[in-house]
């Protein structure tokens, strides 16, 4: 390789324009960016939802290997606390696990690139849910790492027909149209008789969207209240929703199928 001078050097660099050399380097930093989210990619979907202490490994070192971070395995971990003290066979949990949980509630921890709205919609719920499940007060923040509760997968939405709902005294479109995961716009689609959608009564009857065989409870809510609100009987509940053993105790947020 032919040896460039320093004199020669310097003289190319002046020459150089500042816009091309900026180009240059915004280049660079794209590609670099590129290949460190691939790899961080590669190395959290080669370790799974935990992966397990071997001799010699540390906190930093299995954070490196599985595409995270120091803080966020912290969050993951409370059990961790602030020392560095890990032991071989400890189960250490990852961004992205789903722990299966009981009550119809599971614990996700979070991964890098969700937000509360992709999670409301990969657990068929809501994000006014999941804040006041977690205590969420910014609907923008939520932290890699950061354990939240969210409702049994076992109890996501199942395709269905769709049924009519009677409005209740509080009632609004859009709190209707969160509790059955839906939006106001398909509700004002299915219900051309309503005009303004600021403006429905109670005991008026809504159509709700086919999907729409899920409900989500609500505060003050009661197998009883649900029961009447879509026509049916507790019984009815009880025999769709097995995973609910007394019928005097459901739980906010908790999903409940209907039909």
């Amino acid at each position: 390789m032919c040896k460039i001078s320093t004199a020669f050097y310097l003289d190319w660099s002046k020459t150089m324009s500042t816009k091309k050399f900026l180009q240059i380097l915004m280049l660079a930093l794209v590609v670099l960016a590129a290949f460190a989210t691939t790899t961080a990619a590669r190395a959290a979907s080669a370790c799974g939802s935990s992966y397990t202490v071997v001799r010699g490994d540390t906190l930093r070192r299995i954070a490196a290997t599985c595409g995270t971070n120091l803080a966020a395995l912290r969050l993951a971990n409370p059990g961790l606390g602030s020392g560095d003290l890990i032991y071989p066979g400890q189960v250490i949990m990852l961004p992205g696990a789903l722990i299966y949980g009981g009550n119809g509630y599971d614990t996700y921890i979070v991964a890098s690139g969700d937000t509360l709205k992709s999670l409301a919609n990969r657990f068929g719920t809501t994000m006014d849910v999941l804040a006041q499940l977690n205590g969420i007060a910014n609907y923008n923040l939520i932290y890699e790492g950061q354990r939240l509760t969210v409702p049994s997968a076992a109890s996501l939405p199942i395709p269905g027909s769709g049924q009519v709902y009677t409005v209740q005294r509080g009632d609004t479109l859009r709190k209707i149209a969160a509790r059955v995961n839906t939006t106001v716009d398909v509700l004002l689609k299915l219900n051309p008789q309503i005009w303004n959608a600021n403006l429905i009564y109670a005991g008026q009857q809504i159509n709700l969207p086919a999907s729409a065989t899920t409900y989500i409870v609500q505060r003050g809510d009661t197998l009883k209240i649900i029961a009447a609100r879509y026509g049916t009987t507790i019984e009815a509940l009880l025999a769709l929703n097995p995973q609910i053993i007394n019928p005097n105790i459901i739980y906010f947020g908790q999903i409940i199928r209907l039909r």
